[in-house]
């Protein structure tokens, strides 16, 4: 049995979140930079049984993944959308973020929920060292699964069991395309469910794959929508005319006045068991 704390009241835990050492190289700097500068105008947790995050935690229970009294990784763990709703189950989750900033709203608004079984680690996936093993590791469209040695320090985490969630195809954004098409940048890819599952085939180790489709739409304020946007393409090279972003975004204001952003996707719900 591990050796966590197991009580949903539990008081030991970090105000600040542990640090992991990172090294100084300019790519590491720069991602956490820019999950720093998304952190504000990124989606935070939704109560309620109908979001997207309710509704995928209860296709993994329905096949077989039981989060109640465990210890949780959250490896990627951003604002905390799944991080909270994993909490309310387990007996402790330990989330893993690159971002201070994600860290810091996830630790808010636990404490908005009342909840104090939640271990914040500052770290990217490649210099986690945890002391010990987790009954359940959680990964939801992380970007630090790169390579075989990431997928592997993923399973090797775990003792019972590994929920991966990753896209076979995801568009960008409404918003966003028009963007990078301005500013003659090759819409990023992201399709990181294939190589997972090529992983586990090749390891031999038996698994299901949930395909899921759909579209996310998501409100935002206008400044939340420019810095989103801004940032974005900073983090593709591209040096943005704040005025021409912010006319371009005028295109995506409903008559509430919420600026709304639609993404197609593609992903698959991949488990297995660890052992």
């Amino acid at each position: 049995m591990l050796t966590l704390p197991t009580l949903l009241g539990q008081t030991a835990l970090p105000s600040a979140p542990i640090n992991f050492a990172m090294t100084n190289d300019s790519k590491k700097y720069s991602t956490k930079d820019f999950w720093n500068s998304r952190a504000a105008s990124f989606p935070r947790f939704e109560s309620g049984d109908d979001t997207y995050e309710a509704r995928m935690l209860r296709l993994a229970r329905e096949n077989g993944v039981d989060f109640c009294g465990k210890t949780v990784l959250d490896v990627g763990c951003g604002s905390g959308m799944y991080t909270i709703r994993l909490a309310q189950q387990a007996a402790m989750v330990t989330a893993l973020d690159i971002s201070e900033e994600m860290l810091r709203i996830l630790m808010q608004d636990a404490a908005a929920q009342g909840l104090a079984n939640i271990r914040p680690v500052l770290s990217d996936w490649q210099h986690f060292a945890p002391a010990e093993r987790f009954q359940i590791v959680f990964a939801s469209m992380t970007p630090a699964l790169t390579d075989d040695a990431a997928r592997e320090k993923l399973h090797a985490c775990a003792l019972e069991q590994v929920v991966f969630m990753g896209f076979t195809e995801r568009k960008p954004s409404d918003v966003m395309a028009g963007l990078y098409a301005h500013y003659a940048i090759s819409p990023p890819q992201f399709a990181d469910a294939p190589p997972m599952r090529a992983w586990l085939q090749a390891s031999n180790i038996p698994h299901t794959v949930l395909p899921v489709d759909g579209q996310w739409v998501v409100p935002h304020s206008r400044e939340h929508l420019l810095e989103a946007c801004t940032a974005n393409l900073r983090a593709r090279g591209a040096e943005p005319d704040v005025g021409q972003v912010a006319a371009h975004i005028e295109d995506f204001r409903n008559q509430d006045g919420a600026y709304v952003e639609r993404t197609e996707y593609s992903l698959e719900m991949i488990i297995w068991q660890a052992s």
